[in-house]
């Protein structure tokens, strides 16, 4: 068949020459070879040897260790440096450390400046309450005023505590004022220590002594609150006496069968 073709072609060659392609054509041949990308030559491969590899790697090694040599150095120079530093600033701390006696003073000093500050005020304390004790037994004693003795007994009801003195100043007055009143509030502010020993023997003694009906009531409750069976035999002769006022009579026959039950 492509003998056939050939021989076609060969006797009509004539004919076929005189056909040229178009110079639209050619241009056309022309920009698609322009487009088409020339191949880059690509670099040769850099060949290097396995002999070269192992002196690369043999001189990294002796780089590596004679880095780390230096580095084991620097920190054995730095540790000793502030070991050095530290015996230096020790034996600087013991230089200048002062003698014991060079500041004994000055902490006997301190030690004493409170002390000083506490005696002081101890002392300014105890001033005070003279006075306050001063001011009570004067109002005790004001015979013009009964609400100034009386006010005076309620201000010592208000203690927190009373001493001997302030005890036999309220009992001299419980005992002794002309008004009952003001021997009422004196009881009242004996009541409020009931609990000392001493205030308890100088209520029970002042039963005895009283003459005033209403003291002698009030004076009987306090003891009968107190759970004082001492003043039992003194119940009874208040009782069988026939002297003794109808009312307190009847408070006594009660605390008789209190205290005794």
């Amino acid at each position: 068949m492509s003998s056939e073709l050939e021989k076609f072609i060969q006797q009509n060659r004539e004919a076929f020459d005189d056909r040229t392609p178009g110079a639209d054509v050619l241009s056309r041949i022309q920009e698609r070879m322009a487009q088409v990308p020339v191949k880059e030559e690509r670099p040769k491969a850099l060949v290097i040897s396995f002999r070269t590899l192992r002196m690369v790697a043999a001189a990294c090694v002796i780089v590596l260790a004679g880095f780390a040599i230096w580095w084991v150095n620097q920190d054995v120079s730095t540790a000793e440096g502030l070991v050095a530093s530290k015996q230096d600033q020790q034996q600087n701390n013991k230089s200048i450390v002062p003698k014991e006696e060079t500041i004994r003073p000055n902490t006997m000093a301190a030690t004493t400046a409170p002390e000083k500050t506490m005696n002081e005020a101890s002392q300014q304390l105890i001033k005070e309450n003279d006075q306050q004790k001063q001011m009570l037994f004067a109002s005790l004693g004001n015979m013009e005023s009964p609400s100034t003795r009386i006010a005076a007994a309620m201000k010592a009801y208000r203690m927190q505590s009373a001493d001997k003195d302030i005890v036999d100043a309220l009992v001299s007055t419980m005992n002794e004022d002309p008004s009952t009143n003001v021997r009422l509030a004196a009881l009242e502010a004996l009541s409020r220590f009931h609990r000392e020993n001493y205030v308890k023997k100088k209520l029970i003694a002042s039963l005895k002594k009283q003459k005033d009906p209403m003291v002698q009531i009030e004076l009987i409750h306090v003891l009968t609150e107190m759970k004082q069976k001492s003043i039992l035999d003194d119940l009874q002769k208040m009782v069988q006496d026939v002297n003794t006022n109808d009312a307190v009579k009847e408070r006594a026959y009660s605390s008789i069968l209190t205290l005794g039950s």
